[in-house]
């Protein structure tokens, strides 16, 4: 009983390796912290380039009408001014639809979903002229903490969505 109080005492008295312990402490609560930021920026970069490329895209769309834009020429436009994403033209959803003021619009979205392989229907209505068109994208970006998508809102297993959405009025004849 003696050995053992003795090699317990000698143990507790011991501080080599304190410092390992206090570093490891600091350092995983530091670069997590760093870790978030940088998705964080990461993220908000991508949404950016996404309400972006939305932006020059319809704002070709409003200035020069064409029954050329369909559908998919307008997701490969947004596709090719946004950069950032990967597979954009299979995961890009695209909305368009007349605005009506006096009733609004819904504020759900309707992404891919890359757990279920489901891909949402989706309204698409050039509207005519003198309307006000509302069109939303919606992309789910994979994070690279999959254990930080906590932080975002409306984020999924799957990933986190971001929306862009813009309106527009038609120009007359």
């Amino acid at each position: 009983m003696f050995t053992f109080k003795k090699n317990l005492r000698r143990f507790r008295d011991d501080e080599r390796g304190s410092s390992t312990v206090e570093f490891v402490i600091v350092a995983v609560t530091f670069l997590t912290g760093f870790f978030w930021v940088f998705e964080t920026g990461l993220i908000m970069t991508k949404q950016m380039m996404l309400e972006r490329a939305l932006d020059i895209t319809v704002r070709e769309l409003r200035l020069y009408a064409s029954p050329l834009y369909t559908h998919d020429y307008i997701k490969e436009e947004i596709c090719d001014k946004a950069l950032v994403f990967n597979d954009c033209a299979d995961t890009l959803f695209l909305e368009m639809d007349e605005f009506d003021p006096s009733v609004g619009y819904a504020k759900n979205y309707k992404c891919y979903d890359k757990e279920d392989d489901i891909a949402p229907v989706t309204t698409w209505s050039p509207g005519s002229r003198n309307e006000i068109v509302y069109i939303r994208a919606c992309i789910i970006i994979d994070p690279l903490m999959p254990n930080g998508i906590a932080l975002f809102p409306g984020t999924s297993a799957t990933g986190v969505p971001l929306v862009a959405d813009t309106a527009f009025v038609n120009e007359p004849d």
